[in-house]
């Protein structure tokens, strides 16, 4: 262990993360690159050489989002090339992802993506999965007006995932990326306008279920809409039952409801 003022260490690894080196622990580096503590500019600071790169890293960095973590891989990548081919697996794990080709690739196009969808993604944890349709574009700077409107309306995970792929899709079909930025920050009416340009007979009939739905004698306390869930479309239920006598009423009069629906896709 050696003690190194911090002037002297490089920041090539500093990948602006969400949460702030604790001021109590002192900041950290591996041979002289730092790895923690990146907002310090005075001081000393502790150089654990010794200890094995990607150990350390954990220790300081448990878990990481794929914005942080894109950030730091291709400062790795550039840095030193032969250290990121050997660690990768290893760092992978630490986050519980498998690297793939695949996964490079996903981390490619989020190091191009504006800052504040890369901070956004980590907010949500949204997945590798989630963010597949961004791969589909042959340059994802020239849908970045979308990625920085995201971050600004009110949308859930489900809601960004789902607006991403139907806009993707619309946008590799010819629609202008103009039509397809959001006009409000209301996330649900997004993506509903997304799906109605997307299947715009499956909107007419979704429409229809819902004031259909809307009108059937549901008991008290039980609340139903239809919903659209992907491909899939169906009637979501919720009730609050306070015994098992109070459930199997529920449930009795849910019977009484008609079920000779079926879903329009």
């Amino acid at each position: 262990m050696i003690i190194r003022p911090i002037s002297q260490c490089s920041k090539t690894f500093d990948f602006n993360p969400r949460r702030v080196w604790p001021s109590a622990f002192p900041a950290l580096s591996w041979k002289g690159q730092m790895i923690c503590g990146f907002d310090r500019v005075d001081g000393e600071g502790l150089d654990l050489s010794e200890k094995h790169f990607v150990d350390l890293w954990q220790a300081c960095h448990p878990e990481l989002g794929l914005g942080e973590f894109s950030r730091f891989m291709i400062s790795l990548e550039r840095e030193w090339p032969d250290l990121f081919v050997e660690w990768r697996e290893a760092l992978c794990a630490i986050y519980g992802w498998r690297w793939s080709d695949r996964l490079y690739q996903m981390l490619c196009v989020i190091y191009l993506c504006p800052r504040e969808f890369q901070i956004f993604i980590d907010e949500k944890k949204m997945s590798v999965r989630d963010l597949a349709p961004l791969l589909a574009v042959e340059d994802v700077r020239v849908v970045a007006d979308l990625l920085r409107e995201l971050p600004r309306m009110m949308i859930s995970k489900f809601e960004a995932t789902r607006a991403l792929e139907l806009f993707v899709e619309l946008f590799l079909m010819g629609r202008p990326l103009n039509d397809l930025l959001p006009s409000g920050d209301n996330g649900g009416l997004y993506v509903r306008r997304l799906e109605q340009w997307r299947k715009p007979n499956s909107s007419e009939q979704d429409e229809e279920w819902k004031k259909t739905v809307n009108a059937w004698p549901w008991p008290s306390q039980v609340q139903a809409e239809w919903q659209r869930f992907g491909d899939q479309s169906g009637i979501e239920i919720k009730f609050r039952t306070t015994s098992p006598d109070d459930f199997q009423k529920k449930l009795e009069r849910l019977l009484t409801i008609p079920d000779t629906w079926s879903c329009k896709n």
